[in-house]
């Protein structure tokens, strides 16, 4: 049989990097990096080249399943998609005419496929926006202080290609290859330097020309000590902040107190090192910040510790430079009000919006578009402020992606939940809840991708082989839901269709599949918008054309006049972690350590893909990072089960005892090893003892205030050694 070569993208996370995929028949051979990838240029993990056993494991479910028995008792029955949809479509309709359309609630987990698909289901059923989504500890909270203060509605804009100066915050980008091989670049070509911030001493800061290590929630403060030798000693443009910025002074006087030896006695850094960091920032210009999720993702003072980021943006400015921040045009086109049917003045603060928890938390609702994902929990055990009685998961394994799993186990148990849907590849812990279950197609079985657009250019995407059995895309399974619903918004004959109607509304460009396929990277109008700088001075920030950014002042904004309108200070204030050794002392008698949780692990993405071989064999079991000191108090040596456990709970997991994270901290990784690999003989776990949220508080003052964020890498707890 001919091989065939299938040029694609893939999704297993969020860089989209180009892949070759050979085929014989309808089985994959062999998977290569895209040497001719202008984004990846061959770079491909290993987690990506698992695809194949992916594509052909017997565990997956690939027919829609109905269950026959109570729930959560794991009797199934194999029913065909038309079925399927006859109880998608029923219980959407009567729980709609009985309850509201807010009653009704879709789910998504880290969706890398139909973001803008999934709004515009959404809104035909009559319920806008994301509706359930972990938007509250991922991307937004570090987009709304990119957007308020910056003007840019971007996770980020850092040129770590061109940089004298490359900051990487709370981000270890060794399993992003690109990133890394760009960075390198920089370094060896260029004499670049390199300053990793992170509690954990990470593959990058191995290599860096110097490492801060602070306590975890501390990175506001650290930020603002920083920000404080930048101006007492004139390490800024000042022609650059007196044109282009709103509210240095304030920022100025507010600094005075975050002295380096304050700042120490906060975050735990040195005070010679803040010192340090900070003339290297400020004198080898241009500089570049490169943050993820560490932050302002993932604590109780999470989007003023982003804020305190991008105010040190500004001040290492000019932005929109080669080597600093870039303005990143046509970023977000993933709410357009065509596709999503969501109007552009549309209001999720405003009464008429049935957003769960918006009172409460107003900065979600805003740049979320959610239901806050604690309180809708509470709200299906409830039923206030409004009965919630069905949730529809795509991608979402609930039990192992929200905090305070506890209280998901509660809802999904609840009567009052009339009826549960589960899209996903495995019987993971969520499903194994679900009234319905249904197959996915992964990313080589497919022709869609969402976020496609890197460097000015789509990267298209065909699939290489079908999916096994009956697995459907998300696109065709939000295609044939919502014809079922309203045919009149859902024209599209099949997912091709959707990909080619959608590059000609964001892009302008009309292609037949055919072109979309050959031409692999398609320029668009955005590409030379890409190469151009200072886009600011030329007014092709702003909507009215004129010079200077997007924001309330049309300056760069220290002083922020829309932050109290979602309850908070204008200026980037520090709030000490609202459980910490400092802030809750009667807590840290009984859990001394600090407990941060979610670092990523190379070969996994979230909690998926413990059951793969070729990425389980790297981690086969759940551990915790511990420092030999601690480790020592506790008696625990290297490879001990622990019990780890916090006000909430406790887990189990391998003491990994090591300097790789600081003394006083506990660090745990992202995946809950929820499936077991009979291949390699290693066991799958419950939720309940190995999921890391299991530990973390929700709802409550436990979050951030606007934003409901929670404190998933800045909490407290205590480690004790398990006999076996």
């Amino acid at each position: 049989m001919a091989e065939k070569r299938t040029r694609t993208v893939c999704t297993g996370c969020h860089q989209r990097c180009g892949a070759v995929v050979y085929s014989e028949g309808n089985r994959i051979v062999r998977i290569e990096g895209d040497k001719n990838s202008p984004y990846s240029k061959g770079a491909f993990c290993g987690s990506g080249i698992t695809q194949r056993y992916i594509h052909e494991d017997e565990n997956r479910v690939i027919y829609p399943l109905k269950r026959v028995g109570k729930r959560g008792e794991g009797k199934w029955e194999r029913i065909s998609w038309d079925e399927a949809l006859d109880l998608l479509e029923s219980n959407t309709k009567r729980i709609c005419q009985e309850y509201g359309p807010e009653s009704v609630l879709v789910s998504q987990g880290t969706s890398r496929t139909s973001n803008d698909w999934g709004q515009r289901l959404k809104s035909t059923i009559g319920n806008p926006g994301w509706n359930l989504s972990p938007l509250h500890v991922c991307l937004i909270p570090n987009i709304m202080p990119h957007a308020l203060t910056l003007g840019a509605g971007q996770m980020q804009g850092a040129d770590v290609a061109r940089a004298k100066t490359i900051v990487l915050w709370g981000i270890n980008p060794i399993s992003i290859l690109s990133e890394v091989k760009a960075i390198q670049k920089n370094v060896d070509e260029n004499g670049a330097k390199v300053i990793v911030v992170d509690p954990r001493f990470t593959d990058m800061a191995n290599t860096a020309d110097l490492f801060l290590q602070l306590r975890p929630g501390t990175d506001g403060a650290l930020l603002l000590g920083i920000m404080h030798v930048i101006i007492e000693e004139g390490l800024y443009d000042a022609d650059f902040i007196r044109e282009w910025t709103y509210g240095f002074d304030e920022l100025k006087e507010m600094l005075q107190e975050w002295t380096p030896e304050k700042t120490s006695e906060v975050t735990w850094v040195p005070a010679e090192l803040i010192v340090e960091a900070a003339r290297m920032m400020g004198g080898e210009k241009p500089t570049t910040i490169y943050p993820m999720l560490g932050p302002s993702c993932m604590h109780s003072n999470a989007v003023q510790s982003g804020r305190a980021l991008t105010c040190l943006t500004v001040l290492l400015g000019p932005v929109d430079v080669p080597g600093g921040f870039v303005y990143i045009p046509g970023s977000g086109p993933v709410t357009d009000p065509e596709l999503t049917l969501i109007p552009a003045d549309y209001d999720f603060n405003a009464p008429y919006s049935k957003l769960i928890g918006k009172e409460d938390h107003p900065a979600f609702a805003a740049f979320g578009n959610s239901n806050v994902p604690y309180d809708t929990f509470e709200a299906v055990i409830t039923q206030k402020p409004w009965p919630v009685k069905m949730i529809v998961f795509v991608a979402n394994d609930a039990l192992n992606c929200y905090e305070a799993p506890q209280k998901v186990a509660e809802a999904l148990a609840s009567p009052n939940l009339e009826f549960i849907a589960v899209k996903d590849f495995y019987l993971t812990p969520t499903a194994q809840m679900a009234d319905l279950v249904l197959p996915s197609a992964d990313w080589s079985e497919r022709d869609t991708v969402d976020e496609e657009m890197f460097k000015g250019l789509i990267i298209s995407s065909p699939r290489a082989v079908d999916p096994p059995g009956e697995c459907w895309d998300d696109w065709k399974f939000y295609l044939e839901w919502g014809k079922r619903l309203n045919p009149e918004l859902w024209p599209w004959k099949d997912e091709r269709e959707m990909v080619l109607w959608r590059i000609k509304l964001y892009h302008g460009i009309e292609l037949t599949w055919d072109e979309y396929v050959e031409r692999a990277y398609i320029p668009t109008p955005a590409a030379q918008g890409a190469l151009e700088f200072e886009k600011y001075k030329t007014g092709k920030l702003r909507p009215d054309g004129q010079p200077g950014f997007n924001t309330a002042t049309g300056k760069l904004e220290f002083l922020c006049p829309v932050m109290p309108a979602f309850g908070y200070e204008p200026l980037p204030v520090y709030h000490e972690p609202k459980e910490s050794p400092l802030s809750a002392p009667e807590v840290a008698k009984d859990y001394p350590l600090v407990l941060t949780a979610g670092f990523r692990l190379y070969s996994f993405f979230h909690s998926a893909w413990t059951n793969v071989p070729g990425q389980r064999e790297l981690y086969p079991y759940p551990f915790a990072l511990v420092h030999p000191t601690d480790a020592a108090k506790a008696g625990i040596v290297d490879g001990d089960w622990m019990e780890v456990s916090s006000p909430r709970g406790a887990i189990k997991a391998k003491a990994k005892v090591s300097y790789e994270i600081m003394e006083g901290v506990v660090a745990l990784p992202r995946p809950g090893w929820r499936s077991a690999c009979k291949e390699l003989g290693l066991p799958g776990y419950d939720w309940e003892d190995v999921c890391i949220n299991v530990l973390i508080p929700g709802g409550g003052d436990t979050t951030d205030p606007g934003f409901g964020t929670a404190p998933m890498r800045s909490t407290l707890c205590a480690i004790r050694k398990m006999e076996e």
